[in-house]
């Protein structure tokens, strides 16, 4: 299994730096009419607080106007916060933390940005670019729609919750068929794999051609459900087929075993590390790290179980059972809250 430490997402890190006010570049800033002189003046008569800054450019991401507040003072360094990740995205997390605090970007200066990431991720769906700029959805299609002929087209769009799904959906299910009559024993991940569709996807088209019919195009299912497939794919098979789980099949609807569930952690922390609402907010990033911080403690808990003397061995169990139900409280909050979301 992959080291889940290893696979820290770009994020903001959590210490703040004294860096020299002129080892840093100007912003790549969404405002279209430049920095406020006005909102500069009221910066610099308090506390400056911590900037947003790629460390690998060390561009500024989020702080131009303190920045600037810090040079009118004639400071020499200024507090600062690293931002790790790819240079290619600095700009989407420069307009997602300017429209989340400090002077409010204006719609031209956020239609303007919807277009930018558009163009340099031509991929992402409209709901997920309108999530990074406080946009509709409806007004960020309006704006693909209208530069459609300047920008690149993709074949596949990243949604909201950090999946790729492919435009040409019933060509894909046609080649999941198609794949699937000549390998009438292939597994669900094959399938999958081989014609670019969810595991879910291959699953049903499985159990459609096993009764003679023909796959049409589902219904769209409701959010709930799709929430519970997406966490599903990168562990289970199929729900109703059986699991695979070390060459034995569970049983309809039973619940991955430890070694599935284990296997699965790193896929359900990549897919989360994509989800652009996360990836592109503070609060969203201070998540991610803090479920990579958890990971590691289950294997060192296994390494510390010799050491338990067996006098203590009631003692640590119930700590264990006490934390493991208060992990399932969390657990069943979640499953509640987005199935009130999206079923009302």
């Amino acid at each position: 299994m992959r080291d889940l430490q290893a696979m820290t997402p770009p994020g903001e890190c959590s210490g703040v730096h004294l860096v020299p006010v002129d080892s840093l570049v100007d912003a790549d800033s969404p405002r279209l009419g430049g920095m406020s002189p006005e909102h500069v003046e009221v910066l610099a008569q308090g506390a400056i607080e911590p900037i947003l800054v790629h460390r690998e450019t060390r561009r500024v991401v989020d702080g131009m106007h303190r920045l600037q507040a810090a040079r009118l003072r004639g400071e020499k360094v200024i507090p600062v916060r690293y931002l790790d990740g790819p240079a290619s995205e600095v700009f989407i997390h420069s307009v997602a933390a300017n429209v989340a605090h400090g002077l409010p970007l204006t719609l031209k200066d956020r239609k303007a940005a919807a277009r930018r990431i558009l163009a340099s991720h031509p991929d992402l769906s409209d709901r997920a670019v309108a999530r990074i700029t406080r946009l509709s959805p409806k007004t960020v299609g309006a704006v693909r729609r209208a530069s459609s002929e300047e920008l690149p087209q993709s074949q596949a769009r990243v949604g909201a919750d950090g999946r790729s799904r492919p435009l040409d959906a019933a060509e894909r299910r046609k080649a999941a068929r198609a794949f699937l009559a000549e390998h009438p024993g292939a597994t669900l991940r094959e399938i999958a794999a081989s014609a670019g569709v969810s595991v879910s996807t291959a699953c049903e088209i499985r159990q459609r051609m096993r009764r003679g019919g023909q796959d049409a195009a589902p219904p769209r299912p409701s959010a709930a459900r799709r929430a519970r497939e997406s966490t599903r794919d990168g562990t289970r098979e199929s729900t109703r087929d059986g699991v695979r789980d070390g060459g034995r099949a569970a049983g309809p609807g039973a619940p991955p075993g430890p070694r599935q569930a284990e296997c699965g952690r790193p896929q359900r922390i990549e897919t989360l590390a994509k989800d652009p609402s996360l990836r592109f907010t503070e609060s969203g990033r201070a998540l991610l790290r803090w479920l990579n911080e958890r990971a590691p403690d289950l294997e060192a808990g296994r390494q510390l179980m010799a050491a338990v003397p067996p006098h203590c061995a009631v003692a640590v169990a119930d700590l264990a059972n006490s934390y493991a139900q208060e992990w399932q409280r969390f657990a069943s909050s979640l499953d509640r809250a987005a199935a009130e979301t999206a079923e009302p």
